[in-house]
């Protein structure tokens, strides 16, 4: 009878998200392990009624969220709502709902939540849904009963083989999709070959969900995934998706020349070293990511980041003069609890010095999000932050506006989108264009994003040549005369910015 059995594993994302849903593609295997069919959606909003009618027609006996915090929730719970109406089992699952379960459950269309690795936890529930069973002897599940009460099960030790369950490449709709471009390889693809980060960085989920662990596959697990990606889809570049790749540098090292294709990945400054470099030009990297996060001392000692500001400069120089072909994508983050005005305007001189210093670095600029359970939690409480009240509320959390009482967000939108064109995208124009550019870096080196005027009428300019056939090919001819910049990024196109 389990063998009869469907469970549907949906992952909403937003447009510019095009990473596969890792975490569902692993669950899928432990269902299928386990006996049971199941089927895999990777969507966006406009995809989400033919979902539904999926779900109507063939009426699984469970459908599973997976979940992240910020606007894309909304398809998730709107999603929720409708499965639940039917009625059919709700379940919700990552990162979002690992770190607010009891929240999760005051929602009345979610009935579990899987609490973070799924895989074994899945399987269990699975078996106990069908044998009318226990819900309390399951570990890594919250739930409620029949009277409304909210129970969270003991938590479910990490899973120490990761061998044991692969991603399910196959069941997904689109492989190409996710194709990337990296350096001139344009069909790299993301995989994951490790959970966990081993730093203790104050503002991240890594701290309440993966608790500083670090685990990885097998160098023969990851070879044989690479070569299943090549063999069927001409893949010919990887890009390491993990949180951090190198929890252990030397085997870590093995393995990428193991793999021998051209790769990317997560990197610590502090890795930056030349001889370091000099072994990823060697190997074939064509960018890396990398956390810097803050240009100020004080404010990355109050997140723990364990990093010296003057490491970020170095590494990046580093990198400029051992392996200039290599894009350096560093990620800061505006308004974080002990930052003040002096500190902030450290960290926007930084970005700016980092892109005249390397034309590959690429500086991204995120606005901070306060998250349940880590170690900055209690302080932005103190400071004055007020949690949604509902799991619509955390739909509002954007990485590019203001989420907290300090940070204006209509000002943290405008900062963010000025740093998109000019040290994301590395946008310059033309000369009849300076005026527009000089005012942006005006804004930029003064700290002033009130009123942003020319923001405006560029939208507005932009809808009425977009809706104008003749304007819209007068711009499509001119915009490469006009306007150079790096359209492509790790996560999918810039072209918006």
């Amino acid at each position: 009878m389990a063998a009869q059995i469907q469970v549907f594993l949906v992952n909403f994302r937003n447009e510019r998200d095009i990473y596969p849903p890792f975490g569902i593609m692993y669950v899928a295997d432990a269902l299928i392990q386990a006996g049971h069919q199941v089927r895999l959606f990777h969507l966006t909003e406009t995809d989400k009624q033919s979902f539904l009618k999926e779900v109507q027609r063939e009426r699984p006996l469970w459908v599973g969220f997976s979940t992240i915090t910020g606007p894309q929730l909304a398809s998730t719970i709107t999603a929720t709502q409708a499965v639940k109406e039917m009625g059919i089992t709700t379940v919700w699952g990552g990162v979002h709902a690992t770190i607010m379960p009891d929240d999760v459950l005051r929602e009345d269309y979610v009935d579990y939540v899987i609490v973070n690795e799924g895989e074994v936890t899945a399987q269990e529930f699975t078996q106990t849904l069908l044998d009318d069973g226990d819900f309390g002897e399951i570990a890594g599940l919250a739930w409620r009963d029949e009277k409304g009460g909210i129970h969270i099960n003991g938590e479910r030790p990490f899973i120490q083989n990761l061998d044991d369950f692969r991603p399910r490449w196959d069941l997904l709709a689109n492989i190409p999709a996710y194709f990337l471009q990296s350096g001139p390889y344009r069909r790299a693809i993301p995989v994951y070959i490790s959970r966990g980060c081993p730093f203790r960085c104050g503002f991240c989920y890594n701290e309440v969900v993966m608790k500083r662990t670090w685990r990885q596959h097998s160098e023969e697990f990851v070879v044989e995934q690479v070569r299943w990606l090549q063999e069927h889809h001409g893949i010919d570049a990887v890009d390491y998706a993990d949180d951090y790749l190198f929890g252990r540098i030397k085997p870590m090292q093995q393995m990428v020349e193991r793999v021998g294709l051209p790769w990317s990945g997560q990197v610590r400054v502090q890795l930056l070293k030349p001889e370091f470099v000099q072994w990823m030009a060697e190997t074939g990297c064509q960018w890396v990511n990398i956390g810097a996060e803050s240009g100020s001392q004080a404010v990355l000692d109050s997140i723990t980041k364990d990093q010296k500001a003057w490491q970020i400069e170095w590494g990046v120089s580093n990198l400029a003069e051992h392996a200039p072909h290599i894009e350096a994508n560093l990620s800061f983050i505006i308004g974080l609890p002990a930052e003040d005005p002096t500190e902030r305007r450290v960290t926007l001189d930084l970005i700016e010095r980092l892109c005249d210093i390397n034309p590959n670095a690429r500086c991204s600029l995120a606005i901070y999000m306060p998250y349940p359970g880590t170690p900055l939690w209690p302080d932005a409480l103190a400071r004055g932050y007020t949690p949604p009240p509902d799991q619509m509320g955390w739909t509002e959390f954007d990485i590019h506006k203001g989420n907290t009482p300090w940070i204006d967000s209509g000002e943290g939108e405008v900062m963010s989108e000025i740093c998109d064109i000019l040290f994301v995208g590395r946008s310059q124009g033309h000369w009849l264009l300076a005026p527009y550019y000089g005012l942006l870096r005006w804004r930029w080196r003064h700290d002033f994003f009130k009123w942003y005027i020319e923001g405006a009428i560029k939208r507005q300019g932009g809808n009425l040549i977009e809706n104008v056939k003749p304007l819209r090919s007068l711009r499509n001819s001119l915009k490469p005369m006009l306007v150079s910049y790096n359209a492509n990024t790790h996560k999918g196109p810039a072209e918006a910015a």
